[in-house]
């Protein structure tokens, strides 16, 4: 595709069961090659449906080999009243390896009643290829709590996002100068820092609904891709 890298391949994940349901034991494994370069995304957003006696897990584990290209940049997930959802990703990364990775929450009522999510908890772990810990983040999201829009958790912000960039290709101060001019909107609240143990950067996204998310999403990906590559990629059509 136009702005990728030569020989990336692109990959688009799609489930026949319509979501996640309750007592869902997800995993899934993406390895990047030596030299390899691939973005994997989903077909659509993931339903994270209503669930009574027990919630659900997602875990994903990301691999990339030296020299490879990973990105994993699924569509957000859509937190319907009473799911409860535990999702891990774990990233391993070789010397001269980059992967971005991204991740997404959407809300959504059906019957217009006010009714929330009950849990979200999410955990995010990268490693170097002997299994050092370079970064770490974790959060916890309760509906109840969400709905409230306190100020310093989220605010009247109904939508939310992060992506992870973990490289030595660029210093992480680039990268997160790239984020910052890129995320600028009166439609989003958002901030971009280094990973701890000059692994990356990262930057979290507080949005006014899913489309403004969306777009915040790729121009951050794109800003990122342009540090790394010169070319910023052509949006994906679904």
């Amino acid at each position: 595709m136009a702005g990728d890298p030569a020989g990336m391949a692109t990959v688009y994940l799609q489930s026949c069961s319509g979501g996640i349901f309750e007592g869902d034991a997800l995993r899934l494994r993406l390895a990047a090659g030596e030299g390899a370069a691939a973005h994997v995304s989903t077909a659509a957003s993931t339903v994270v449906h209503s669930m009574e006696a027990e919630g659900a897990s997602q875990d994903v584990e990301l691999q990339a080999q030296s020299g490879s290209l990973l990105e994993y940049l699924p569509d957000p997930l859509i937190l319907f009243p009473r799911a409860r959802l535990n999702s891990s990703v774990r990233v391993s990364v070789h010397p001269g390896a980059t992967v971005i990775f991204g991740d997404a929450i959407l809300l959504h009522d059906p019957n217009d009643r006010g009714d929330r999510f009950d849990l979200m908890q999410s955990d995010t772990l990268i490693q170097d290829s002997q299994g050092k810990s370079l970064a770490r983040d974790r959060f916890r999201i309760e509906g109840g709590r969400l709905a409230r829009g306190l100020a310093g958790i989220t605010g009247s912000w109904k939508a939310q996002g992060s992506l992870f960039v973990v490289t030595s290709a660029k210093p992480p101060d680039e990268l997160v100068s790239a984020l910052r001019l890129a995320l600028v909107s009166d439609e989003i609240y958002a901030g971009a820092a280094s990973l701890p143990n000059q692994s990356g950067a990262w930057s979290r996204i507080l949005a006014t609904d899913g489309a403004a998310l969306k777009a915040a999403m790729f121009c951050a990906w794109a800003a990122v891709r342009r540090t790394l590559t010169g070319a910023a990629p052509n949006s994906r059509k679904k």
